[in-house]
């Protein structure tokens, strides 16, 4: 068995681990792997999967295909000219209605009723907060966040919906992904001990303290949950400016 150190690590191995630990036989392998299968969907959901990004495209009634290995999604979005993630806002009165059908946008648009301010909101009398050296508040109306159009998830379905108005070809899609089996599974190695300790709770050789304690000690050293030395220099400079002290 390598003893080399690396970012991962294969389950079997963390479940030898343990073997060795608690000086039992190879005999119970299989039941404390299952064991440990289970501990690493535990962990997946609340702090070992990581997200990935991919580029999806619309279909041409204004849905996209969630892919094959989506577990849960984190961001939808667009990329603006700096290369940056722009969400979009998230509609949950975005009908489902039809969305696995090709027709979808000629059904939504049988009009039912007219629910927009319409061009009221274009009126200058009641141009939000600012006319003719006077500012106004036309409430009702959106406020300052700026996003690029909006959209909404039908889990059932597993389809992405837009609204007619949606302009964009593609979107942006950060998701939680299935983790890929080839000889084993491989979970990040600063959270072995997490494991090891499930392994030991399910087994009565241990406690469930101990084992969300070792989830903690092991979350803190998870890619963007650790604290590093640039992120404090950055976060200093960035709050320091020509500005009153409050």
């Amino acid at each position: 068995m390598s003893t080399d150190i690396g970012k991962y690590v294969p389950l079997k191995q963390v479940v030898s681990y343990y073997l060795d630990e608690m000086k039992k036989s190879y005999a119970e392998f299989d039941p404390c792997w299952i064991l440990a299968f289970r501990a690493l969907i535990s962990m997946g959901f609340s702090v070992a999967f990581e997200p990935k990004t991919i580029r999806i495209p619309l279909n041409a009634n204004l849905t996209a295909n969630l892919p094959a290995d989506y577990l849960n999604w984190t961001k939808i979005g667009v990329q603006d000219s700096d290369g940056g993630f722009s969400t979009l806002a998230i509609n949950n009165a975005l009908t489902k209605y039809a969305d696995n059908s090709p027709q979808r946008i000629e059904k939504i648009e049988q009009i039912q009723v007219n629910d927009s301010v319409g061009l009221l909101s274009n009126s200058p009398a009641f141009v939000n907060y600012f006319y003719n050296g006077t500012y106004f508040t036309l409430f009702g109306i959106g406020g300052g966040l700026i996003q690029h159009g909006s959209c909404n998830v039908d889990e059932v379905n597993r389809v992405i919906i837009f609204p007619p108005d949606f302009r964009f070809e593609s979107v942006l899609f950060e998701y939680i992904f299935s983790p890929q089996r080839d000889n084993d599974y491989q979970i990040q190695t600063c959270l072995q001990e997490a494991v090891i300790a499930f392994i030991k709770w399910k087994n009565k050789e241990g406690s469930m303290q101990e084992y969300y304690a070792m989830v903690t000690e092991g979350r803190r050293s998870l890619d963007k949950k650790k604290v590093t030395l640039q992120t404090i220099n950055q976060v200093l400079r960035e709050s320091d400016a020509m500005k009153l002290r409050s």
